[in-house]
């Protein structure tokens, strides 16, 4: 197969019409869907730009992660702006760069997003479908079911931090069924800078979903940067916002940053409650 199949970059597959108003209030970056991958791990990035709201319920018959990140890299935790999300009846108020984890079938909705002072970075992933599908929900869990189910900070339980040469990124986020039960894996961070080295080239037990967004929210399907990812032994260089799905037992990495013109946001997670790489002697 061709690498290229992996990848689905800024512009080559159609996003969704968002039920937001006013429509101004979301840009989109990046979408790859099962139009592109069939059995892909479905996912899509956009801006939040300005404050909207939607007030219906709904669930979906995968998990889900939503991810929202604050776009000002020298003060990554904050998120400059608020989100309240209800999930099932429990209310989920932050404004820090924040890792959601909605279940299947759980329903959710009536987000707000209030409070924007700069724009926010949303990513949304199905780890067990490749479309994005909404069907109708009414709240039905005991309050405080899910009142826990957002993740902030990157902070493994086991305190294991990946290698990387220094000053090259910031930590964000980082989320798995250690950290939260029941949770998908998924880690973010800012890469602020070139690098010329990367993760030992492996493999998973589980397919994975690789980005690379840009940080600039009036191009949000430029990069800024370069990247150069080896998968399935060939290589593959681009310069805008991308996705990538690696199935299980795909070999994958390094990942390289010949070119930045600016910082960018770097994430990836897979249908595994864990994280480990088959292939090396690293977790």
């Amino acid at each position: 197969m061709s690498v290229s199949h992996y990848f689905a970059q800024a512009g080559m597959v159609k996003p969704a019409d968002i039920d937001v108003s006013p429509q101004e209030a979301h840009a989109h970056s990046v979408r790859i869907d099962g139009s592109f991958y069939k059995g892909c791990i479905f996912g899509d990035a956009c801006w939040l730009l300005k404050p909207f709201s939607r007030d219906s319920f709904f669930k979906h018959n995968s998990d889900e992660l939503l991810m929202f990140i604050g776009s000002d890299p020298n003060d990554p935790e904050n998120l400059n702006a608020e989100i309240e999300l209800w999930l099932e009846n429990d209310k989920l108020t932050f404004n820090t760069t924040s890792i959601v984890f909605v279940p299947a079938g759980a329903a959710h909705g009536r987000i707000s997003v209030k409070n924007v002072t700069k724009p926010v970075i949303h990513y949304t992933c199905h780890m067990t479908a490749d479309t994005y599908e909404e069907l109708p929900a009414a709240a039905t869990a005991p309050q405080g079911t899910y009142a826990g189910n957002r993740v902030e900070k990157y902070a493994p339980v086991d305190g294991r931090l990946p290698s990387a040469p220094p000053g090259f990124l910031t930590r964000l986020l980082w989320i798995d069924g250690k950290k939260l039960k029941g949770a998908p894996y998924m880690e973010a961070v800012w890469f602020l800078t070139t690098n010329d080295t990367g993760p030992e080239n492996h493999t998973h037990d589980f397919d994975e979903f690789i980005g690379f967004l840009g940080s600039d929210p009036e191009r949000p399907g430029e990069l800024g940067a370069e990247i150069e990812v080896l998968i399935d032994g060939e290589t593959y260089s681009f310069t805008k916002s991308c996705l990538i799905y690696v199935p299980r037992g795909v070999s994958h990495s390094p990942i390289l940053v010949p070119k930045m013109d600016r910082p960018i946001i770097h994430f990836s997670g897979g249908n595994g409650g864990d994280y480990i790489r088959e292939g090396t002697d690293q977790f």
